[in-house]
């Protein structure tokens, strides 16, 4: 009936307003996950985070919206491209800090420094600070550089939640329902918008696992195949950023009832387009997409944009693509194909394509995956540890853990 039909559209939109990008955060991984990725077992919400993560609240007027993306990727010399001879992290101890100096001291007379060290090493490991164990004493460490914080990317979805509203606080994937989530090496980004800086902080690490990721952009430009880099960056890519799975319905209409399907598809598409406009700051393009394994579902696609892009303040080139996080094809092999249980689980699905939705190559995305993988920098992460990331340079992402886990990161602008 039409009412019904009502009801199942608003369910779809409201499921994708608050859902959908919550994808961006990985898949369950298997427990086949060779090397650093251990099998974990039941585990308990840490209940400082407990009712903030079931919010999806991240709406906070006080702070600025997330920049818009800085895009800068005409005529990039793809063969030029040179490797900098740096080691991610650096690492900078409490042991640092000058006798008879506070620790909030030496991070204010460190500021132009640090910040000088952070654009040139792209990611910094604050190790051993006793200021930045609680909310408090973080928020005035980045006070003190003198940081101006910025809301999520993804804010307008709510797929992160706050921590704490005051410091532009936002959760780091710590849910139990997500600690055998491979958080796939990703950089804090839409086409939209784009942070570039962040800092996460450690307040208590995971019982085992759950260590904090790097990747080095430069490293991944200089490593890929050129070959491969070249089809990627020539064709541009489109990820789809989630899909709304509810209308396999329309596959089955009783016969008398079949030509309806195309007029039905036109109309609940045409709304969901402008349901998503309004309420998902991120450009979505809705597309049917139908076959036999996945039924029928709308598909949301961000525009076309670059896999590589220069920083916006030294203009060097780097690898500035969430392949790694959203390429169905990467998450199945090494997680899995996904349970369907529902049609909210399959809500966070993404998928990348190139610029004109062809498929990129099985082969071409194993490539990326071993580059990707040779490339990753494990930070074990220990309380009141922080590390800063310079967003348009280096991807960050997070190993499968068991136990408590509880970090939190702030954006900024």
């Amino acid at each position: 009936t039409p009412l019904a039909m009502r009801s199942v559209f608003s369910c779809c939109c409201l499921l994708l307003a608050q859902g959908g990008a919550a994808a961006l955060v990985g898949q369950p991984l298997s427990q086949g996950r060779a090397g650093r990725r251990s099998a974990v077992g039941m585990v308990t919400a840490a209940p400082e985070l407990k009712d903030k993560q079931q919010s999806f609240d991240t709406s906070i007027a006080e702070v600025p919206k997330c920049p818009e993306t800085v895009w800068n990727s005409e005529n990039i010399d793809l063969a030029a491209v040179q490797s900098p001879s740096r080691v991610l992290p650096v690492e900078i101890t409490a042991a640092d800090v000058p006798e008879g100096m506070s620790q909030e001291e030496f991070f204010r007379a460190r500021r132009p420094e640090l910040l000088e060290q952070l654009t040139a090493g792209g990611a910094i490991w604050l190790r051993g600070f006793d200021l930045m164990k609680t909310k408090e004493g973080f928020a005035s460490f980045y006070e003190q550089l003198e940081l101006e914080p910025c809301q999520d990317p993804l804010a307008s979805v709510g797929a992160r939640a706050v921590v704490d509203k005051k410091s532009a606080m936002y959760e780091a994937v710590n849910k139990p329902s997500r600690a055998k989530f491979f958080v796939g090496m990703h950089a804090e980004s839409t086409y939209k918008r784009t942070n570039r800086l962040g800092a996460f902080v450690c307040f208590k690490q995971a019982e085992t696992g759950g260590e904090f990721l790097l990747l080095d952009g430069h490293k991944m430009l200089k490593d890929l195949d050129p070959a491969v880099l070249r089809r990627l960056y020539d064709k541009g890519v489109r990820f789809s950023n989630a899909e709304l799975p509810f209308f396999d319905f329309l596959r089955t209409l009783p016969e008398p009832l079949q030509p309806l399907k195309e007029p039905l598809k036109g109309v609940f598409k045409a709304v969901a387009q402008v349901a998503v406009g309004a309420k998902i700051d991120m450009e979505l393009e809705l597309r049917w997409d139908e076959n036999e394994e996945d039924g029928l579902r709308l598909l949301a696609f961000s525009p076309t944009q670059p896999p590589v892009n220069r920083h916006p303040v030294t203009g060097e080139p780097a690898w500035f693509c969430n392949v790694h996080s959203h390429s169905r094809y990467l998450r199945d092999g090494r997680d899995g194909k996904l349970v369907e249980s529902s049609g909210a689980s399959k809500l966070n699905v993404t998928n990348m394509f190139y610029g004109d939705l062809s498929e990129v190559s099985a082969d071409d995305l194993k490539h990326i995956d071993e580059v990707t993988m040779k490339n990753l920098v494990y930070v074990p992460m220990e309380k009141g540890d922080v590390v800063l990331v310079d967003n348009y340079q280096v991807m960050h992402g997070r190993d499968v853990f068991t136990g408590e886990r509880l970090h939190a990161v702030t954006w900024f602008q």
